[in-house]
C-alpha cells in the first residue's frame, strides 16, 4: 500500500452504486463505521494469496485492476469495486446525473462460465428483478436478473454455450 494513502478517506463503490467509506490509519490498520480493523494480503510460499482480517484468513484472486477498478474472487465469488477519493466519487456522481438515459439496458456477463438456462425470449416483457438465466461459474450457479422494468429487445445467451466476460447476452428496452 502506497504511503501517500495513509491517514486518508477512501470508498469502495460496488456494482449497485453502493459505497463502503473507510480510513486508511496506516499500512495495516484500517477503520469502517468506526471499528478498526488490522488487515494484511499474505502471500504464501506456494503462491497462494491469502486476505487477512483480524486474523481470519480468506484465499484470494486479484484477477484484474484497471486504473481505480477492481475485481478480486474471494473465496470463489466475484467482486468488481472501485476505490475513489470523496472528490472523485463526488465527480463521479455528478457525471452520472448528467448522462443522458440510455433507453435500453444490457445484461453481460459478470464472469466466464457456461450458460445454464435462459428464462427469456424476445418480445418478453420484464420487471426488475425477474430471472434472466443462469450463469454456472466456478461450480455455483447464478441467476441474473433483470436491472429494468422493460422488454427483452436482443437474447444472445444460448443454453449449454461457454462465455467469456463481459459478453453481451440480453438487451431490454425501457419501458
Amino acid at each position: 500500500m502506497n504511503s501517500n494513502i495513509q491517514n486518508r478517506t477512501l470508498i469502495a463503490v460496488g456494482p449497485n452504486e453502493e459505497t463502503y467509506e473507510f480510513q486508511v490509519d496506516n499500512k495495516y490498520q484500517f477503520s469502517t463505521k468506526g471499528q478498526k480493523l488490522k488487515v494484511e494480503m499474505i502471500e504464501e510460499a506456494d503462491g497462494i494469496l491469502l486476505f487477512s482480517c483480524e486474523g481470519v484468513r480468506y484465499p484470494v484472486e486479484i484477477v484484474s485492476v484497471k486504473q481505480n477498478n477492481y475485481e478480486v474472487m474471494v473465496n470463489g465469488v466475484s467482486y468488481n469495486f472501485t476505490i475513489e477519493t470523496p472528490f472523485s466519487l463526488k465527480r463521479r456522481q455528478i457525471l452520472a446525473a448528467n448522462k443522458p438515459v440510455s433507453d435500453s439496458e444490457e445484461v453481460r456477463t459478470p464472469m466466464p462460465g457456461k450458460i445454464v438456462s435462459v428464462a427469456v425470449k424476445v418480445g418478453q416483457e420484464v420487471k426488475q428483478g425477474d430471472p434472466i438465466l443462469v450463469l454456472e461459474a466456478m461450480k455455483m450457479q447464478n441467476t441474473l436478473t433483470a436491472p429494468i422494468n422493460g422488454v427483452v429487445t436482443v437474447v444472445k445467451a444460448r443454453e449449454a454455450t461457454n462465455v467469456g466476460k463481459d459478453e453481451l447476452l440480453v438487451e431490454i428496452k425501457r419501458q
